[in-house]
């Protein structure tokens, strides 16, 4: 379970926590209002029995008051226990998770090494065998996205770029690995793979939109680990 929906739970069993206290608070002070409506609205003439009401009657207001503002205190706690569940709750649904996080920044990487790994093939700057087997490795790694589903704690619309973006790199997965022997020095072949690379990075794109996903941040990290 992520921390969000730690924070969620807790936050959410918080504000019920809250509201049967103030619940419970709210009836102290009815039950404590007409105690105070049956004593006697003006004291005794008697001393003794006027300062007994006098001590009475404070106690419950006192009390009263007491019950008042605890009831009020837990109710702002509830407002402010639930509005932050749910905020935190649409945050989450807004946001990619960590899983999810680490899918679409391993399959940036993915795309861009398999349009390389291909170019190189077509132009048989690689050594043959090698060249296979990375394109080989690449294909079978991006095959294995058709297990990928998107969080359900996204919106739907966050749902559906993402599995619609795994459903694309799945399929090219595929169909690179039937093909991974032949692409060596076959140009025609390679441009049609690339073409197919280009719809999954259009996919790529209006996921990574979506979630706001800093492109540029991951460009200049591949460009870094390249120098």
């Amino acid at each position: 379970m992520t921390i969000l929906a730690w924070i969620i739970m807790g936050a959410t069993a918080g504000a019920i926590l809250c509201v049967l206290f103030a619940i419970y608070f709210f009836v102290k002070i009815i039950l404590q209002s007409r105690k105070l409506k049956k004593i006697a609205k003006r004291p005794p003439k008697n001393k003794k029995k006027r300062r007994r009401w006098e001590n009475t009657r404070s106690k419950l207001q006192k009390k009263r008051k007491k019950s008042i503002v605890f009831s009020l205190f837990l109710i702002f706690l509830a407002a402010g226990l639930g509005g932050a569940s749910v905020y935190t709750n649409y945050y989450q649904s807004i946001n990619l998770s960590s899983d999810d996080s680490t899918l679409i920044v391993r399959s940036y990487y993915l795309l861009r090494d398999f349009q390389e790994e291909l170019q190189k093939a077509a132009d048989e700057t690689e050594d043959k065998a090698a060249s296979q087997q990375n394109i080989r490795y690449l294909a079978t790694t991006m095959a294995a996205y058709s297990t990928k589903q998107a969080s359900t704690l996204n919106t739907k619309e966050g749902q559906s770029a993402l599995n619609r973006y795994y459903a694309a790199l799945s399929e090219l997965g595929v169909n690179a690995t039937r093909e991974s022997n032949n692409f060596y020095g076959n140009s025609s072949l390679v441009e049609a793979f690339q073409m197919d690379i280009e719809k999954t990075i259009a996919r790529e794109t209006s996921a990574f939109d979506y979630f706001k996903v800093n492109q540029s941040g991951l460009e200049e990290e591949g460009a870094s680990d390249d120098e």
